[in-house]
């Protein structure tokens, strides 16, 4: 699970173009990959999966990061986190 944010990132062009693709500042986009255990919060995966489609690169997403990204569960470890939203 924990290769899965990298590989959305590459697919969809890094940070910054994620940022900018759905409206986000480029460092909270960063903080998703590089603080501790790298998620997309569950919140915004809908506006990722958007970003993908808009610039015609969902294709290029593999399942398992698409699953994901269709995910509302935040990972492992983040228990506590996920009752309290």
């Amino acid at each position: 699970m924990q290769e899965i944010v990298p590989l959305i990132f590459k697919a969809l062009g890094g940070s910054t173009s994620i940022a900018i693709g759905i409206g986000s500042p480029t460092q909270t986009v960063n903080d998703w990959l590089k603080k501790g255990k790298p998620e997309i919060p569950p919140w915004r995966r809908a506006a990722v999966i958007e970003f993908a489609r808009r610039a015609g690169k969902l294709d290029d997403l593999p399942a398992e990061c698409l699953a994901y990204l269709q995910s509302h569960k935040r990972t492992v470890g983040s228990a506590s986190q996920s009752a309290a939203a």
